[in-house]
């Protein structure tokens, strides 16, 4: 099992608007795209479509996740 999230990421609806046509307009690099993605399925503010648990970004990115 991961760690958790230490912090809780909380966007507002600017940045949100911003990291969503970042990873919608396939300009940037993989790498700003991905973390975008991230960024956007962490997100707990009031905003959020859904709560994301780490496993299930992981999962659906198909990224690793670091363990202790």
């Amino acid at each position: 099992m991961g760690r958790g999230r230490s912090d809780k990421v909380l966007l507002n609806t600017e940045q949100r608007q911003k990291l969503e046509s970042l990873s919608r307009n396939g300009y940037a690099s993989a790498k700003k795209i991905l973390h975008a993605q991230v960024l956007l399925m962490c997100d707990e503010s009031e905003g959020a479509t859904k709560k994301w648990t780490d496993e299930e970004i992981s999962l659906a990115l198909n990224l690793g996740t670091s363990k202790e």
